[in-house]
């Protein structure tokens, strides 16, 4: 297995049927962690809205404290088909289009141009909210929403990807993720609205250098001197595991690294994909 350079984006994952800053502090103190750091790294996101399937599930209450408490310029990019139990998909206010999840554990995805009747005028509702707040954060949506010209399809994406981007936007989804409900979409969401590692200006510190240097950049290539970060460590029943994340070069099986912080080299032994909570050895490369 090799472990190449990556760009993972972060998810925010929200209760519908919790506000945003619940009582609770430890949710409340979360939300705010995240968020912070988030905004210090310049990190763009989505949000999604989980657990739509409770009962009292709003999330237009959880997008509307988003802006209001988080003072994020956000906006759903889909309206619930059903609600509570009886959800059943999604409407994308970008394409209109119906989505459903059929089959065992919603594993069939069903897509449709025929939109229920029941949602359908709430649908078109939020795609002009959408449109209208998209225009506040992209330039070239704006001047289309002011002159009154038609706004297609490919123009409300590619705006929400600029504005997502640029730190300027946060698309909302909904869903239920333990019913496997609206979770591919997400998936789309992320491919389609975050930036992929060539489009991001990550830089380092090279503990060679004095402490004045200015940082060194980094290219996301697989061929350029292995870059990475240690970002969590943990003990469990297979015994201590540490996780990766690369900024450049590669990762294998064997190979021998240089701790920035202690000054020492370390060989590693083995590399491992964690699949919740099972793990996967991998053969060597």
């Amino acid at each position: 297995m090799v472990l190449s350079w990556s760009c993972v984006p972060l998810v925010v994952y929200r209760s519908a049927s919790c506000p945003v800053m619940p009582t609770e502090a430890d949710k409340q103190s979360q939300t705010i962690t995240v968020d912070r750091q988030m905004r210090r790294y310049n990190v763009p996101r989505l949000a999604f809205i989980n657990k739509m399937d409770r009962a009292g599930a709003n999330p237009f209450r959880v997008i509307g404290q988003l802006r209001a408490k988080l003072k994020m310029n956000a906006a759903a990019l889909q309206v619930p088909i059903g609600a509570e139990s009886d959800l059943k998909g999604v409407v994308d206010l970008v394409r209109m289009k119906a989505i459903y999840n059929e089959g065992v554990k919603g594993n069939q995805i069903v897509e449709s141009d025929d939109i229920p009747e029941s949602v359908k005028a709430f649908a078109e509702e939020k795609r002009a909210e959408l449109i209208e707040q998209l225009s506040e954060a992209d330039e070239t949506l704006c001047d289309l929403f002011l002159d009154e010209k038609p706004i297609s399809n490919l123009d409300i994406a590619q705006a929400i990807r600029r504005a997502t981007v640029s730190l300027k936007f946060t698309p909302v989804f909904v869903g239920s993720a333990i019913k496997n409900t609206a979770v591919q979409p997400l998936l789309d969401g992320v491919c389609a609205y975050l930036p992929n590692p060539g489009e991001i200006n990550n830089q380092a510190l090279d503990p060679t250098l004095p402490s004045h240097a200015p940082p060194v950049p980094l290219a996301p290539a697989s061929d350029a001197p292995l870059v990475g970060l240690a970002f969590k460590l943990e003990e469990g029943r297979y015994g201590q595991l540490t996780y990766m994340r690369v900024y450049q070069g590669e990762l294998r099986r064997g190979s021998v690294i240089y701790n920035a912080r202690t000054g020492k080299k370390v060989k590693v032994p083995r590399l491992v994909r964690m699949h919740s909570n099972e793990m996967e050895v991998s053969k060597p490369a």
